[in-house]
């Protein structure tokens, strides 16, 4: 009976542990905000613990750039990062599509385009751009908006619409 008790009281330890860590996500990463803050840039923290931060990008359009709140590490290093959708098509785009994403992506000074399945089974094209957490808070803002521009610009292209 003892033993049962000691493995009752482990499992609610486990399960309350893997809660509160689970919590962390939703709180997003207190430098991010703390940049976003010095450089005056409005911001909402989703329930996914990232940034999103709408940008004017001209034309009467706007877009939509993110910051992951959580970060990778590679030797080291600590990486997080922003992106910015363009759209979702309703199937896998045509091979002449992603080609060009590929194309346009090895000629970007920076960043790149990727392909993921949405959660509503459609295929969301983003432009990313992973960064060290370290950067100055110009260079961040320069980042996300170049995220945002070459975001929006696709988005224009292949989807003729602005949803931010």
């Amino acid at each position: 009976m003892r033993r049962g008790a000691v493995l009752l009281v482990l499992f609610f330890l486990l399960v309350g542990a893997g809660a509160v860590s689970g919590q962390g996500s939703s709180t997003g990463d207190p430098r991010v905000a703390a940049q976003l803050d010095r450089l005056g840039l409005r911001y909402k923290l989703m329930d996914s613990g990232n940034y999103s931060i709408t940008f004017d990008v001209g034309g009467g359009r706007s877009q939509v750039a993110y910051i992951m709140g959580k970060t990778e590490t590679y030797k080291g290093l600590e990486i997080r990062e922003i992106w910015s959708r363009a759209g979702t098509f309703d199937d896998l785009p045509e091979s002449d599509v992603v080609r060009k994403l590929l194309q346009e992506g090895a000629s970007e000074k920076i960043g790149f385009w990727s392909i993921e399945e949405a959660d509503n089974g459609g295929w969301t094209v983003y432009f990313s751009v992973k960064v060290p957490v370290y950067l100055k808070d110009a260079d961040l803002r320069s980042l996300l908006e170049l995220t945002a521009n070459v975001g929006d610009g696709k988005e224009a292209e292949l989807f003729n619409q602005d949803e931010e």
